[in-house]
């Protein structure tokens, strides 16, 4: 039998492994079957996903035949076990094969013998140098039979690891066990779990001990633990002087949970546990909806918290009662013009369908497609989607307008850019762009620099803030943009001495050049050289002063007057 297996990481992590699985061989004894395998890691990098499997596999075969689809090398893994199980496979059928270079692109043989039959498990779980699981995944309902050849995809996820251990100055004894199922410790105390699971961990001590809490994975107290991503908890098992069992019946045509503090009942699975004598517990029960609770024994009763004092061996019965389901009321929408509009929770899907029943209290949440210039009315107004409490038979239309057209024009000599909210307007490049009929749109101009926005015209906008108009119908706005004028700095000397004035950055330098023209908001630095005999008294004019460099901000026009007098004739 010849098979062909690619293994993918899901895209959603951004690593792909590609894998060629073929069954060869003759049957033994019509029992067995050769499988190879041969894994490829693929390193191409990611240009363009694939439009379909059957392109990615075309792809492979006939490289250039299809764009190259999503491939990132997986740096991090060190081995690759393969495992094939199933009916009359008494014994998993495994191997575990190194991998070198996940980079390179090469191919990894594997060779498995493993009985023929269908409902066959292909499993492949990546590894780390440090041997941790960190990716696994399998494919189910294989058949490994002679024929032509298959191509199969295997999934895989991200994993973590949760270890529990038992703290080893505890003197009692009791085990933890996880939901999802993985840790069972007592005798298995790590697990594997995919990523973006919550892990709960709950702690049933052992008669005769009890249960003193958690440390590590950030948990703490004797409640159930949550983890949520690799991490080591502690659980502490301390010796009672003795213990009372406290058993939970549940009872009733309807369903809840009982969860207890400190831990040990959780009912569901586990109804009853050892705790201290003398101490007290507290039972919480959680009725599913459309269920109520009473409690009865242990002197408990209502549908509060039932508080139990273990001075002896207790029963507690949580008598859940589902009570009689509400008649539905019914959604009717009407659709005009073109377009559909469906319901979370399911039921409306019009045209089509186009009215259902839910339950009274029922949140139903509309959306119309598509939603450019639809609207509702009835029971439900406005453009977004339309939110309804099903208290009572509702009734909703859904209006679909045609969109309207935003042109925005620049104008002036200077330039810059205009941008929409919502998007849409991007001006520059896109000018032009559809709005539903009625929305507000907001435009916003950016001159570049050197230039400056002198104005709005059209859509019912002006000034030099922010344009908002109402599409009402198609609009035209108008952006003038024009360049900032220059500022003038004009620079005279005065006094009976000689000098020159020079400007950072260069215009002035006088002497000869004492008016220059500087870019609005220009920082110019003056500096005054007075010439043989002569001595800089000091600045007067635009802020100068002193004998040091003159520094100004060219918000203006500015004048700026520079003393040089005569050594000798100093006062």
């Amino acid at each position: 039998m010849h098979t062909r297996h690619r293994t993918i990481f899901h895209p959603a992590l951004g690593l792909v492994l590609a894998a060629l699985l073929t069954a060869c061989g003759t049957e033994n004894n019509g029992q067995t079957v050769t499988v190879n395998l041969s894994l490829i890691v693929n390193s191409r990098q990611a240009q363009q996903a694939p439009a379909s499997r059957l392109f990615a596999w075309i792809e492979r075969w006939f490289p250039g035949a299809t764009p190259a689809w999503a491939q990132q090398a997986v740096t991090d893994i060190a081995s690759l076990q393969v495992q094939i199980t199933g009916p009359g496979i008494p014994a998993p059928a495994t191997t575990t094969v190194p991998v070198s270079d996940p980079t390179s692109g090469q191919e990894i043989p594997v060779s498995i013998q493993a009985p023929v039959g269908p409902n066959r498990t292909i499993t492949v779980v990546a590894f780390n140098a440090a041997n941790q699981k960190i990716f696994g995944g399998t494919l189910p309902g294989v058949t490994l039979a002679a024929g032509a050849p298959i191509n199969l995809e295997i999934n895989l996820v991200r994993l973590f690891t949760v270890v529990v251990q038992k703290h080893p100055e505890g003197t009692g004894d009791g085990t933890v066990t996880s939901s999802p199922v993985g840790v069972n410790c007592g005798s298995t105390c790590s697990g594997e779990f995919e990523e973006g699971t919550t892990v709960s961990l709950n702690a049933s001590p052992a008669a005769g001990s009890a249960f003193a809490g958690w440390s590590g994975g950030g948990c703490s107290g004797t409640g159930a633990c949550s983890v949520a991503n690799a991490a080591t908890v502690t659980a502490r098992f301390d010796a009672a002087i003795s213990t009372n069992l406290l058993g939970v019946a549940k009872t009733g045509n309807g369903s809840g949970t009982v969860t207890s503090t400190p831990s040990g009942i959780s009912c569901g699975a586990v109804c009853s546990s050892q705790f201290p004598t003398g101490s007290t517990v507290v039972l919480e029960a959680a009725p599913d909806s459309g269920s109520t609770l009473s409690w009865s024994g242990a002197g408990c009763s209502g549908s509060g918290a039932c508080v139990v004092v273990m001075i002896g061996d207790q029963t507690v019965t949580a008598n859940f009662v589902a009570a009689a389901p509400p008649p539905p009321v019914t959604l009717t929408v009407t659709v005009s013009g073109a377009g559909t509009v469906t319901s979370n929770p399911g039921g409306i899907s019009c045209p089509g369908t186009c009215s259902a029943g839910f339950a009274p209290g029922t949140n139903v949440v509309l959306t119309a497609t598509p939603g450019a210039g639809s609207s509702f009315s009835g029971d439900c107004t406005g453009t977004s989607s339309c939110s309804i409490v099903m208290d009572a038979n509702r009734t909703v239309t859904a209006t679909f307008s045609p969109p309207v057209t935003l042109t925005v024009t620049k104008m002036g000599s200077g330039t810059g850019t205009v941008m929409s909210s919502p998007t849409g307007i991007d001006c520059g490049g896109t000018c032009v762009a559809s709005f539903p009929l009625n929305s507000p749109v907001t435009l916003t101009a950016s001159p570049d620099s050197g230039f400056t926005f002198t104005g709005w015209s059209g859509g019912g906008c002006s000034g030099t803030g922010q344009c908002s108009t109402v599409m009402s119908g198609d609009q035209t706005v108008v952006a003038t943009f024009e360049p900032i004028p220059p500022v003038t700095l004009t620079v005279t000397k005065d006094g009976q001495g000689n000098g020159t004035v020079t400007s950072n950055p260069p215009g002035i330098d006088c002497g000869g050049t004492c008016t220059a023209t500087f870019p609005r908001n220009t920082v110019v630095t003056l500096t005054a050289s007075p010439e043989i005999l002569s001595v800089f008294d000091d600045w007067s004019g635009s802020g100068c002063n002193g004998n040091g460099p003159c520094t100004i901000t060219m918000d203006g026009d500015k004048t700026v007057e520079a003393e040089f007098d005569l050594i000798f004739n100093l006062d």
